[in-house]
């Protein structure tokens, strides 16, 4: 599927040119195309529209509540064949519980209404798989929404050096999800039965979203990578392109005057002359845009 595959949003001239800078101002090539990947990702996080962040983001977040769902399905099958055949397992709220035989007497206990035996596990599971899903799509969204304003405020559009890495995006991730928790919370209050709730609600809010919180750390960004370039159209590469290129320059005609050498004009790559080209062309542009 055409979506599936990689999108390619980037200018692959622009990759090489600016590659090529980078090793120019004197990064090894391999280091260069991994630092090139690296912030060309977050440039594109941070130039991405609120929509296409919001929609990427909460795909991320789905994503990983699925993932979730099929181990839990997963889990509770391994455990009725390890328990054996004839042991019902029936849910309450969501939370899968796998009930022992009857005691004795139970019997003599009053029937429960068949129409809740038609409703049966399955919608339960369903709603709560729904609302599982929606509330970490919800998440995965906050979270996008968090990296972006994380990278704008850094100066990934107007540098690649000198980013300002700040640690309050931490926050503003804590933020998102106490909210977050806190629609779990209730969802399993509201859905639960009385003998499940009250545990169900301590082991989640203590166990349960901190660890999902860690688990989203080191999963989301990679699915945030992924998606974001099948939402957005934008080609990083041509914004970040005319940005290292002069920082690049600026660097090699910082190095030449400091050492005063002519290694530069001497040497088989010419870097000096590179320099000097793209300083030349970037102030040219930037002349042409200040008249118009």
């Amino acid at each position: 599927m055409p979506w599936l595959s990689n999108p390619h949003r980037d200018s692959r001239e622009d990759i090489r040119a600016t590659q090529q800078a980078l090793v120019y101002a004197g990064h090894p090539r391999r280091e260069a195309v991994a630092e090139l990947d690296l912030h060309l990702h977050r440039v594109r996080v941070a130039l991405a529209s609120p929509r296409d962040t919001v929609l990427a983001g909460f795909l991320a977040g789905a994503a990983i509540a699925v993932a979730l769902a099929l181990v839990v399905v997963v889990t509770t099958l391994v455990i009725v064949v390890a328990i054996g055949p004839g042991v019902p397992v029936q849910t309450s709220g969501g939370v899968v519980v796998v009930r022992g035989a009857e005691s004795p007497g139970a019997a003599d206990r009053p029937a429960t209404d068949p129409g809740d035996a038609n409703r049966g596990p399955s919608l339960d599971m369903l709603v709560s798989a729904a609302a599982i899903e929606v509330l970490l799509g919800l998440a995965g969204a906050g979270l996008a929404l968090v990296s972006r304003n994380r990278w704008r405020r850094a100066g990934a559009l107007e540098t690649f050096t000198d980013l300002d890495t700040q640690r309050s995006y931490l926050l503003q991730a804590l933020a998102v999800w106490v909210p977050v928790g806190a629609l779990m919370l209730l969802a399993v209050a509201v859905q639960g039965g009385e003998q499940v709730v009250g545990g169900a609600v301590i082991a989640l809010a203590f166990v349960g979203v901190p660890l999902l919180a860690v688990l989203f750390d080191y999963v989301f960004p990679s699915l945030y990578k992924w998606f974001l370039p099948r939402v957005s159209r934008l080609d990083a590469a041509a914004f970040a392109r005319p940005i290292i290129e002069l920082e690049s320059a600026r660097r090699i005609k910082a190095e030449r005057e400091t050492f005063r050498r002519g290694a530069y004009h001497r040497a088989p790559d010419d870097r000096g002359a590179w320099a000097d080209e793209v300083l030349a062309r970037l102030d040219k542009s930037r002349t042409t845009r200040r008249r118009h």
